[in-house]
């Protein structure tokens, strides 16, 4: 399998988007943006009614398509969620997401395959129910799954109780086997691709000579067996349903390869959103459950703030915000710089 970075230039453009300290839900700036487009999303769902009755019906023939809602929050896919009358008085929900041109995720086929391995795993992921990349029904390829209720909200004086079972979450999803799995990219080595992304001037240059003898010196590949990656687990991509996990989202970015990845980059989430201390504390619960290396940890914490800070000023945010995110990420890649320096003279 080809070698993927953890977190691509576009992909990083549509996950990081870090509230100030305290905010409680991190997908604010979206749904304002959301709300000044709700004319433009009435008149999509208008002119597109006949082609979701046309999905509607290819999946359950007869069926009435009742209503439609465009759902906030997807960014490299257009996602609906349909309102479907399967036979007089009785209905169903589903959501349809559909792969136009600034999708940069995985191919809708392999979406659905992995989507169903992972639901007949026993995962908690929305149940998909039809793949159509025919361009006979939709110009864009679709998939359509289950639709579950929910809220990725985190209520204020509970981070505790969540950030830990969001950490038992993610070791469930690396503990799940890969035999069933369909043929994913290989996530297991930050450098030296991480170089491009290290912010410059001189307080950087120890970092970058330290890392250059850890790519010089030592093998930085992830050696053991490549775990099952969500590749963008943050408090966004889970949905609650009574404190209790309701369905992982959005697994177009999965990956087999180092599990530390996966948490250095909820790590950075997290600290956007409740501080440093939300970081220990995921860290420490995850590590319940999974041996934590503090250099291939420090490698990767490094890989996902700078790529962060390098790409953050292209995504539009307001002042404030920016402001916030940035000091956040170079504070996480001297702190993952420090604990590298530690490991490394160890």
């Amino acid at each position: 399998m080809a070698l993927s970075p953890l977190i691509s230039p576009p992909v990083i453009a549509t996950i990081l988007h870090p509230a100030p300290a305290g905010t409680i839900h991190p997908s604010q700036s979206r749904l304002a943006l959301a709300s000044l487009l709700c004319p433009f999303y009435a008149i999509l769902s208008h002119m597109h009614k006949r082609t979701l009755q046309a999905v509607v019906e290819h999946l359950f023939p007869g069926a009435v398509l009742n209503g439609s809602q465009r759902l906030e929050g997807g960014v490299s896919a257009d996602v609906y969620r349909l309102d479907v009358e399967l036979t007089v008085g009785r209905e169903k929900q589903v959501v349809l997401r559909a792969h136009g041109a600034s999708h940069s995720g995985h191919p809708a086929q392999l979406e659905y395959t992995l989507l169903r391995a992972l639901h007949q795993a026993g995962l908690p992921v929305a149940e998909p129910l039809l793949v159509d990349t025919s361009g006979k029904i939709l110009e864009d390829p679709f998939l359509i799954i289950t639709f579950v209720e929910g809220s990725t909200a985190i209520p204020p004086g509970e981070e505790h109780h969540y950030i830990r079972n969001m950490a038992d979450l993610l070791a469930s999803i690396h503990a799940t086997a890969t035999d069933n799995l369909p043929a994913l990219p290989a996530r297991l080595d930050p450098l030296p691709e991480l170089f491009e992304f290290l912010p410059s001037g001189k307080e950087w240059a120890p970092l970058e000579l330290l890392l250059q003898r850890l790519h010089n010196e030592h093998t930085t590949d992830y050696r053991d067996t490549p775990r099952l990656l969500h590749g963008d687990f943050w408090p966004e991509n889970v949905l609650w349903q009574d404190a209790e996990v309701g369905a992982i989202l959005d697994w177009e970015d999965a990956a087999l390869g180092d599990p530390l990845s996966d948490v250095a980059a909820a790590g950075l989430e997290l600290r956007y959103l409740f501080g440093p201390s939300a970081t220990q504390g995921f860290t420490a619960a995850y590590a319940r459950h999974q041996a934590v290396d503090p250099l291939r940890l420090g490698l990767w914490q490094v890989y996902v703030a700078a790529a962060a800070q390098k790409y953050m000023g292209e995504w539009g945010l307001p002042a404030a915000r920016e402001h916030h995110m940035r000091t956040e990420a170079l504070a996480s890649i001297r702190e993952a710089g420090e604990q590298l320096m530690a490991a490394y003279n160890n």
